[in-house]
């Protein structure tokens, strides 16, 4: 409940935004020692009247409105800071989080994902054809043999050896050494491996990257052999004709001579989707006359993809081997990059996958060096030393690592030092440690995680010096911590509406909680036409009509009650105008269309418009009630502020807004 009053607050409040120089002279309104000029007045108004066009063209009386509520607003805040609320401990941890929070989120925003979503972006306008030639250790080279190795055979292509041949002696990728090395074309994002989209992406066609690139797996060798325009997708009709029969006998003769005779028939004039539905043996396709829809790259065999996106729009290609037959590809529809702000879900989430965790890790070797980050190793190889068998458990805490060296500098940096205590008490509540054994390798990550997840909070609690629009933000959550304060204290916590408080006030405003006119009926419902008929044939033959409902009715959440509605105003829905329009008690209706469907109901009584209850009235009064009070209440504190801060506006300045 509190967050959501604070939202509320928030909602309601404007934001003070530094002061431009043309007004920053005019002085609109004073309170107390405190004055609000013209510009500050402006920047308020356009951020809660709909922007500057509409503020232009606003009228005077409209802005003195909102000048009072400003000032109202303005001797709030000021209150907050006499309550001491900039000194208070629960407020500033409050604040503190939700800094820390949000501006990590749009410095990471700023700094990764708008960058490499707009590089992304533009490098999949086109897409590469490359070459790769793959090693890995084994047991004749290790790592740092293999990657001379890589480096040998790169020198070895520059002085003219063809790299096809020693992509098919060498490449340990089964599937593309075959292929001289071809991976076929892909574009930006398509591989979660930026370091080799990175090198491609630097090549111009027939270009080999003169390093060879560690992936994780092993080191590749990359060459760019064509380079064009990107598709997103195409959509194309086929024709297939299998290799294979039903027993199991292959006949490529067969099918090649039966898809020959095919492909003679379009080019003489015969329509292509139809002899599709005739004679092509693709189950999936044949029913559509050979639609298979949109394609994207990558999404099918190699040998029809390479057809596919060769055509253009309207084309038929010449007959297309693959391991599933013969096909004659048409193509009938291409789809281009979208815009960039309608890209930018699918571009966020390709970084995501991909490039995130490095272009994270550099930002914050970034801020560690600005902060003079220091790690003491000797420290984290003492930790090791002391783990025996320990684990990251709750028994740290009586562990040999925390009594020898729990309290020494693990690291330090932008003037802070943290223990080895400080440490262990993060991996505790991190998921991803828990229960892991302490060895080298494990604290290694443990300390890099722990020291970046620092970094970058120190990066964000300073970020609203470098970011003007963070520092709005923060300004208006603070404002409005200390608006929600103030409410809480003066508003909010004094209202007391109790049962006795709520009675009083109902009997003085009886007339505001009243019933109108209301009807309590049955409903059959069903959603067929033949279903109607037969339940109308059974009411005039006198069937009863909670039978009728129990057999036929298919309005779900009745269960327990068949068909029953409880007392509903008159002008609720169609049923219930339906109800009201039945003479006598116990009166069935017609079938009358609602929904989707047919409904019959039954009227059970009527219910003239009446005064509530108290008892009926009750919910509805104490809200009013509560409402009143703190209107009251508001109010009050606002005179109490008007008394103490004197305020007084200049009306007539404000003849001089947004004329600059």
């Amino acid at each position: 409940m509190r967050f959501v009053k604070l939202i509320m607050v928030l909602a309601a409040i404007v934001v003070f935004i530094s002061c431009s120089a043309q007004n920053e002279k005019i002085v609109v309104a004073e309170f107390g020692k405190d004055k609000i000029y013209l510009d500050e007045f402006e920047k308020a108004y356009v951020k809660n009247s709909g922007g500057i066009e509409k503020a232009k063209t606003d009228s005077i009386a409209a802005y003195k409105k909102f000048l009072d509520l400003f000032v109202n607003y303005k001797m709030k805040l000021r209150d907050g800071e006499v309550r001491g609320y900039n000194s208070d401990s629960d407020m500033k941890k409050e604040f503190n989080d939700y800094k820390a929070n949000i501006g990590t989120t749009l410095m990471l925003e700023k700094e990764i994902y708008e960058p490499n979503m707009k590089l992304l972006y533009e490098r999949r306008k086109v897409e590469y054809r490359a070459s790769h030639i793959f090693l890995s250790e084994d047991s004749t080279r290790n790592k740092q043999q293999t990657e001379a190795f890589a480096q040998e055979l790169i020198g070895r292509i520059n002085k003219g050896e063809d790299f096809v041949k020693l992509a098919a002696e060498y490449s340990k990728d089964q599937n593309t050494a075959k292929r001289g090395g071809d991976v076929f074309y892909f574009t930006a994002g398509m591989i979660n491996l930026p370091v080799i989209e990175d090198a491609i992406y630097s090549l111009e066609v027939g270009q080999v990257y003169q390093k060879p690139i560690f992936s994780g797996y092993g080191y590749h060798i990359l060459k760019a052999t064509d380079k064009r325009p990107r598709r997103s997708s195409v959509r194309a009709d086929h024709i297939l004709i299998v290799s294979q029969d039903s027993t199991g006998i292959i006949d490529t003769l067969k099918a090649l001579n039966k898809i020959k005779e095919i492909e003679k028939r379009i080019k003489a004039g015969e329509d292509f989707n139809e002899l599709a539905f005739q004679y092509s043996e693709d189950p999936g396709s044949k029913p559509k006359k050979g639609d298979l829809g949109y394609i994207e790259h990558g999404r099918t065999v190699q040998e029809f993809d390479e057809a596919a996106f060769k055509l253009k729009v309207g084309e038929i290609s010449p007959i297309v081997k693959t391991q599933f037959g013969y096909h004659l590809i048409k193509l009938t529809g291409e789809t281009l990059q979208k815009p960039y702000d309608e890209d930018k879900n699918e571009l966020r989430e390709l970084i995501q996958r991909g490039r995130y965790k490095i272009e994270y890790d550099k930002l914050v070797e970034r801020f560690k060096k600005e902060y003079n980050f220091v790690l003491n190793n000797a420290v984290a190889e003492k930790i090791v030393a002391n783990a025996d068998t320990m684990k990251i458990i709750p028994a740290y805490h009586e562990s040999k690592i925390t009594k020898n060296v729990g309290k020494e500098i693990l690291f330090s940096f932008a003037d802070k030092k943290f223990t080895v205590d400080s440490l262990f008490n993060y991996l505790l509540t991190n998921a991803n440690f828990l229960g892991k054994g302490i060895d080298q390798k494990t604290i290694e990550a443990a300390i890099a995680q722990y020291s970046g997840d620092l970094v970058v909070k120190e990066k964000a609690m300073n970020y609203d010096k470098v970011d003007p629009e963070f520092a709005s933000l923060m300004a208006e959550y603070k404002n409005g911590m200390y608006l929600f304060k103030i409410l809480e204290e003066e508003v909010w916590q004094k209202t007391v509406v109790d049962s006795a408080k709520t009675k009083n006030f109902w009997e003085k405003n009886k007339d505001k909680f009243r019933w109108g006119n209301r009807v309590e009926f049955k409903e059959i419902y069903v959603d067929q036409d033949s279903m109607q008929a037969k339940i109308a044939s059974a009411l005039n033959s006198g069937e009863n009509f909670d039978t009728l409902y129990t057999k036929y009715n298919k309005r779900s959440g009745f269960e327990n009650k068949p068909g029953y509605y409880g007392l509903v105003d008159i002008t609720t829905n169609e049923l219930a105008r339906q109800a009201n329009s039945l003479q006598q008690i116990g009166d069935i209706s017609k079938p009358f269309k609602f929904e989707s469907g047919w409904s019959f109901v039954k009227l059970i009584r009527r219910d003239a418009t009446r005064l509530k209850t108290f008892d009926e009235a009750k919910p509805e009064a104490a809200s009013m009630l509560q409402e009143e009070e703190s209107k009251r209440l508001e109010d009050e504190y606002l005179t109490k502020l008007k008394n103490l801060y004197k305020p007084t506006m200049n009306y007539e300045e404000l003849k001089n807004a947004f004329k600059n």
